[in-house]
């Protein structure tokens, strides 16, 4: 009896030890996940457009024109663009040749205006076009340095004025030194090329040169140096500030440029000029 209940004692003991080391029923974890979306979307036609495909006529996708850039608009609602010009964002110009804003042909040309009234545009074919202003070409102002133009006493030029019985020597320099002498250059100016500007006494010195301010437009004034001999035309004779440097100024055209005192008025100067005769 003793040996029944000890191994029934040990039957139960092995029942609850196989108990715990059997695992959970898999009914007790769940591996189900939703299905992800999908990345490409559905490229069935109905999918896409709600409605079934129309294999005899048309279908929705016909109808769904591109959108048209400015300026452009369509004269059909199918996918096949006919597209015209707006009127008023532009011109039709008739050439031989085509490009932008320009078509091919040789007709007239038609521009659109505004019209007078209630009739909105007018259509004015072949219009006097105006005719616009050239801008002058830029010409480089012309200089020639002094260096090597001296003569052998030391003079850079001659200047001679026949209506005036003027013939002096130009010396380098707009110094009392030079104009003792004739007349002075002035170093920032041109020696030949150019405007060429010089300087002299009115009054007071054996060289004197006051009597430029009765000088007329078309008097002769003639300047030679070592590059030859150049005759110029005066083209303007007047009264400016003794400070008022920009008849100095270089140009491209030659001309020669004469400044001199004012007999009782050291506040100003008579200014000369004179341009080459062609």
């Amino acid at each position: 009896m003793k040996h029944i209940r000890k191994i029934a004692g040990l039957m139960l003991s092995l029942a609850a030890a196989l108990s715990m080391a059997v695992p959970a029923f898999a009914s007790d974890y769940s591996f189900t996940t939703d299905a992800p979306q999908d990345f490409y979307g559905s490229t069935s036609y109905e999918d896409v457009y709600g409605s079934q495909y129309n294999y005899g006529g048309r279908n929705v996708v016909d109808y769904q024109v591109p959108e048209l850039e400015y300026g452009v608009q369509s004269t059909t609602m199918t996918g096949v663009m006919e597209r015209t010009i707006l009127p008023g964002l532009q011109q039709t110009v008739g050439t031989g040749g085509g490009g932008y804003g320009v078509a091919g042909g040789g007709g007239p040309i038609t521009v659109l205006v505004e019209g007078t009234g209630t009739g909105g545009s007018t259509s004015v074919t072949n219009p006097t076009v105006p005719t616009l202003p050239t801008t002058p070409t830029y010409q480089q102002p012309a200089y020639t340095s002094v260096e090597g133009m001296a003569y052998k006493d030391g003079h850079i030029g001659t200047i001679k004025i026949p209506s005036l019985k003027i013939n002096m020597k130009v010396w380098e320099g707009e110094t009392a030194e030079s104009m003792k002498k004739g007349l002075g250059h002035y170093s920032s100016t041109s020696a030949w090329d150019g405007n060429v500007s010089v300087c002299g006494h009115n009054r007071g010195s054996k060289y004197v040169i006051g009597s430029i301010k009765d000088l007329e437009q078309g008097d002769t004034i003639t300047y030679t140096t070592v590059y030859g001999t150049r005759t110029y035309s005066v083209t303007e004779v007047k009264i400016i500030s003794n400070t008022d440097w920009s008849y100095l100024q270089s140009t491209a055209d030659n001309r020669i440029t004469i400044t001199t005192c004012l007999a009782d008025h050291p506040e100003s100067r008579v200014l000369v000029q004179a341009v080459e005769k062609n």
